[in-house]
């Protein structure tokens, strides 16, 4: 009894013992699991594998906090490793329940861990760059993660920035033993095949003279290099020598992880170093990691061991610490939903191999990695972290930047977009813009004063163009130096070498960074370079001689009319004269009773004599008419004739006239283009290879291909090489030559030439701009600049400074659609004739004057003198409106006699007896005595004047 209660008693004490284990083990379990986690770093990755284990630190955290623990197990291989060396240490890993292998880099040659993974559930994770999977290899890479970019996707985002730098024509370099570089550069390499004259490739091998290559490109202003840190250096040294590291260059690197190298050092004390160098690099978390390594770490360059105090933070760091953090994030997630399934694998590579059964979490926790999205997660070193169903990471940002002082330039995402950055941090770089230009004015030409006092530099232009570039930088605040073109060209592409000359291809070889003078924005230009918004709007026109302004001469105004046409003029108002007084003398009409009272008439006049006919004559032509008009027919009909002709030469005479005393009447019938060209006997040109040239030359309207055809077959060639030959050959050939320019340079010529001229309404509208590099940064703010200086009115003030000239002394050429304006030159003739007609009726009038004066000195024995003065005074006196008239003698009053006493002493004064007192005044009459009739004052006066006769 007593002993078989104590076998009962031993049993309860094993059982409750075994118990306490089995909770003691859970509940130690349940503190902190162990996650073996297995990883592959060959012998020189030393850094790798610490930044490694400091991540693993990192993510377990205090001992006292931790719920699972990461523990690391690590397989060091040598660069002679083969594969079936990895295949042994994985198994082992395998064997020693890792949840995860991590590794090996892109130096293994085989892909025998992922084999080995994929066939026994365990994720496998990679971090470094990988080859491109074959469609085949595809299922054997199931639990395989990778993320090192997708090389298709890193090959998209360098065909996107280098189209976003606006490059039209470079070079690929790269080098030939890197089996993957064709793979990351497959975009660009297309390109060949479309462009093979712009886009050229060159391969490079280590032990090569790289010399040789950079030779075979020599002039290449844009390069897209790709080549190992290591090697950087070298290369660029090599190149220098070829002239790839000026200033203007620009060299692309396309390794992600350039910045690891110095390239300072390069330019610290190198002047001939100033190419402009970008890079592309993975955009990572700028904070750096929570989590510090121990104290001192070793790098491996060259067979040469490194001691620092700082970790070099390099690509590979921040990717292993990404693939950590996701293996680390994906596990807690599966251990929250399947807590009792997420334990230590135990399978080996033998079981999995034999058909046993894999461990079905791994494939788990593979899904949940491959849908992890680390956008803005502040767990991962870099951002957008996506994969696709084949474990290939498509999602990530590249940022260019300068590698020289680490600013960065602009983002590429997945969609292909480029955002620019730092943008004010670029402008506090001190960078002198090139600015290319050739001279012709008004828009750039030399200053002779300046060049007088020998000045250099920006001092030593003036223009158009320097004033509105001056204004500009002054707005934006940048440096500017100007760089006039050798061949003085504005810019036309070859057309069997494709190569652009003059500005446009300044730009294109990146030798300037910007170009202006009078260059047209045309569509085969803006294949080439881009263009600022227009800061100037004009057409084409045509530039024709103007004969120099001569004189009119005094009988300017008897042009309208040639000489035989006056002279037959003058023989019409004769001959008419004198046949109108002949028929008027034959018409029994015109005689007429001199006295209407008496109606027995002794005698009838005439009065169509000479001298009347021929007034009304000259007046009907003169259009002033006549107070006395014909009564015959025939003398009306001969005189309704000549008003009729006098009517057409009149009105013929008043139309011409305008015409022929201004110069509004057109030189020669050319009006327009098409005038233009449907002659032959006046030659006409414009610049070869110009924006006008092109105008004609790809236009399909019939006018335009018209003249293009007549210029081409002209010989000698009627085509310039600039403005200024085409304006002397119009001024030298006077008119037998037209030249067709743009309307400002037009302008700016005419005004400053007197003989020069423009034929016609403009055509063909063009508009001139700044030419500047594709994907300039700073096009757009040359644009808001150009837009406000138009806003305040400065584009406007800067054309009128170099258009118009103040002293010009050139004839203004009237308008020919506007009514012309006579002036005195053209009309003082006219005024001279009238001069002359008062003069010589003055004459007669003094002449006859003084006739009559010495008749009254006779008359009245006075002397010369007295009589004059007596008489002069009379005419002066304009406001005596009446005239004395006596009878014999001038003794007579007109006041004291009456008016009809008067009349009736008149009726009975023979008419030759009476004279008009032409002298004297209605007082000196009243004074004279008076007779008691008219007949004994005639005959006492007729007695004195015999008794004088009879003393003589």
């Amino acid at each position: 009894m007593f002993g078989g209660n104590s076998r009962g008693a031993g049993m309860w004490r094993r059982i409750v013992l075994l118990c306490c284990m089995w909770s003691a083990f859970f509940v130690c379990h349940s503190q902190g699991q162990q996650i073996n986690i297995g990883a592959f770093f060959y012998d020189d990755e030393l850094e790798l594998e610490k930044e490694f284990m400091a991540v693993v630190n990192a993510i377990n955290g205090p001992e006292s906090e931790q719920t699972l623990r990461f523990y690391p197990l690590i397989k060091r291989l040598k660069p002679e490793d083969g594969s079936v060396k990895m295949q042994e240490q994985a198994c082992d890993l395998i064997d020693n329940g890792v949840a995860a292998i991590f590794g090996p880099s892109s130096k293994a040659a085989s892909d025998i861990v992922a084999l080995v993974c994929n066939n026994t559930g365990i994720p496998h994770i990679e971090f470094d760059v990988s080859d491109e999977e074959h469609p085949e290899e595809k299922p054997n890479h199931q639990l395989t993660l990778n993320l090192y970019p997708s090389q298709v996707i890193l090959s998209k985002a360098y065909a996107d920035i280098v189209q976003n730098f606006g490059w039209r024509k470079f070079t690929i370099v790269y080098d030939g033993d890197d089996v993957k570089a064709a793979a990351r550069l497959q975009d660009l390499l297309q390109l060949r095949e479309v462009h093979n004259d712009v886009v050229r490739v060159r391969k490079f091998q280590k032990e090569d003279d790289f010399r040789v290559m950079w030779k075979s490109i020599r002039g290449e202003r844009r390069v897209v290099l790709d080549c190992s840190p290591g090697m950087l250096v070298d290369l660029l040294n090599s190149s220098a020598e070829f002239g790839l590291t000026g200033q203007y260059n620009h060299i692309f690197l396309t390794n992600l992880e350039t910045y690891t190298d110095n390239l300072e050092e390069l330019s610290a004390d190198n002047e001939t170093f100033a190419v402009n160098i970008t890079a592309a690099r993975l955009l990572v978390n700028p904070e750096p990691p929570a989590y510090s390594l121990p104290d001192g770490y070793v790098t491996q360059r060259d067979n040469i061991v490194y001691e620092s105090n700082e970790p070099p933070r390099t690509l590979l760091h921040d990717l292993i610490h990404d693939a950590l953090q996701l293996f680390a994030q994906s596990w807690r997630n599966a251990s929250f939903f399947y807590p009792d399934r997420m334990v230590v694998p135990r399978i080996t590579c033998d079981f999995a191999a034999s058909g046993g059964r894999t461990w079905a979490m791994g494939r788990y926790l593979a899904r949940l990695m491959k849908g992890t999205s680390g956008v803005n997660n502040p767990n991962f070193r870099t951002s957008s972290l996506q994969f696709d169903g084949d474990g290939q990471r498509i999602t990530f940002n590249i940022e260019v930047y300068d590698p020289l002082d680490g600013i960065g330039i602009a983002i590429w995402d997945p969609r292909g977009q480029i955002t620019q950055l730092n943008v004010q941090a670029k402008v506090q770089k001190k960078v002198v813009y090139r600015v290319a230009t050739r001279i012709g004015p008004p828009y750039f030409m030399y200053n002779e004063t300046a060049r007088e006092l020998n000045l250099t530099g920006n001092d030593l232009y003036q223009g158009y163009a320097v004033d509105l570039i001056d204004a500009i930088a002054a707005r934006m605040g940048f440096e500017y130096v100007f760089v006039p073109v050798a061949d003085q060209q504005y810019g036309k592409q070859d057309k069997d070498t494709k190569q652009w000359n003059g500005i446009i291809g300044e730009i294109i070889n990146n030798d300037a960074h910007m170009g202006i003078c009078d260059l047209t924005i045309t569509q085969a230009r803006k294949t080439a370079v881009d263009f600022t918004v227009p800061f100037m709007q004009l057409g084409v026109s045509i530039l024709a001689y103007k004969s120099p302004h001569e004189e009119k001469e005094l009988y300017a105004y008897l042009a309208p009319f040639g000489g035989e046409v006056w002279i037959w003029i003058l023989i019409s108002i004769f001959v008419v004269t004198f046949l109108k007084t002949i028929v008027a003398r034959i018409s029994k009409m015109d005689w007429e009773n001199p006295h209407p009272c008496n109606r027995d008439p002794e005698l009838l006049e005439n009065n169509w004599h000479i001298h009347n006919t021929g007034w009304l004559t000259v007046a009907s032509i003169m259009t002033a008419g006549c107070d006395i008009l014909p009564r015959s027919p025939q003398v009306r009909l001969l005189e309704a004739t000549w008003w009729i002709f006098a009517i057409i030469i009149a009105n013929s005479y008043t139309a011409n006239l305008a015409a022929f005393l201004t110069s509004s009447k057109m030189e020669g019938s050319i009006n327009n283009l098409k005038d233009l060209g449907a002659q032959k006997k006046v030659k006409f040109g414009t610049i070869y290879g110009g924006s006008t040239y092109n105008l004609l030359s790809e236009s399909n309207e019939t006018t335009y291909r018209l003249a293009f055809n007549l210029m081409n077959n002209d010989d000698p060639s009627a085509y310039t090489k600039d403005n200024l030959e085409g304006v002397e050959r119009v001024r030298k050939n006077r008119g037998d030559y037209m030249f067709l320019m743009e309307t400002t340079t037009l302008e700016y010529h005419r005004e400053q030439n007197c003989d020069l001229r423009s034929v016609g309404e403009k055509f063909g509208e063009k508009h001139y701009a700044i030419a500047v590099p594709f994907g300039a940064e700073y096009r757009s703010n040359l644009s808001v600049a150009i837009l406000k200086l138009s806003e305040l009115g400065n584009l406007y003030a800067m054309k009128m400074r170099w258009w118009k000239q103040t002293n010009s002394n050139c004839f203004e050429e009237p308008d020919p659609d506007a009514t012309p304006d006579m002036n005195f030159e053209e009309l003082r003739g006219i005024f001279y004739t009238l001069y002359v007609g008062i003069l010589i009726a003055f004459l007669i009038g003094i002449t006859e004057f003084l006739v009559f004066v010495q008749q009254v000195a006779l008359e009245e024995r006075l002397t010369f003198k007295a009589a004059f003065k007596k008489e002069i005074w009379f005419v002066l006196c304009v406001w005596n409106k009446k005239k004395p008239v006596v009878a014999g003698t001038p003794v007579s009053s007109l006041r004291t006699t009456p008016r009809r006493s008067l009349d009736k002493s008149l009726e009975r004064t023979p008419k030759s007896r009476r004279r008009i007192v032409i002298g004297r005044s209605s007082e000196e009459m009243r004074e004279m005595p008076q007779g008691s009739n008219s007949g004994s004052s005639s005959s006492s006066n007729n007695k004195k004047v015999k008794q004088k006769e009879a003393r003589l």
